[in-house]
């Protein structure tokens, strides 16, 4: 386990598919994915197996101060040479604005920094994602390009933002997760 100060990272448990994929199709949270399709219990099954087995992926369960499970965050195509990965957050609406997703997020970004040697940690948002964009700002990250027009959701065409924040960046900063 990790500690943060909130929430807990638990790894990622056989029991934990059904919640995930309730959460990748929720409503309110299902319009920021990079997919147009729900996902089925088959591509939840295959999805775990491909995570859950492979070192160039860590995927957490979010715990809030009870121990409940309150969403995921992930290191994806983690590359142990050039020392970076993609970094992931999905929490369940409801927990949203509270704190939760930053502390989970500092929380991984320090395990990734400081327990992986990573140099560099980056993600996708898409541009209509203001919130999460305002977070991650926040914390440190940079817009570095923009993917324009490459995601059609909700009718449109949304470009997709490239940030990324760099170990000396978030060492210069040192983000508090109460901030």
């Amino acid at each position: 386990m990790i500690q943060g100060e909130k929430i807990t990272l638990r790894a990622l448990e056989d029991r934990d598919g059904e919640r995930l994929r309730h959460w990748r199709n929720h409503p309110a949270i299902f319009p920021y994915h990079f997919t147009s399709l729900p996902t089925s219990e088959v591509e939840q099954r295959r999805w775990y197996e491909s995570y859950a087995h492979n070192p160039a992926y860590q995927c957490f369960i979010i715990e809030d101060e009870a121990r409940e499970p309150i969403g995921y965050v992930i290191l994806k195509d983690i590359d142990y040479k050039n020392a970076h990965a993609e970094i992931g957050l999905y929490l369940d609406p409801k927990y949203q604005g509270q704190g939760y997703g930053k502390d989970a997020f500092l929380t991984l970004m320090r395990f990734g920094f400081h327990e992986l040697n990573l140099h560099r940690l980056f993600l996708h948002v898409l541009d209509f994602n203001e919130k999460a964009i305002k977070l991650y700002q926040s914390i440190g990250f940079q817009i570095e390009g923009r993917l324009r027009e490459a995601h059609f959701t909700a009718n449109r065409y949304h470009d997709i933002l490239v940030m990324s924040i760099l170990v000396k960046e978030f060492e210069e900063t040192k983000p508090d997760a109460s901030a």
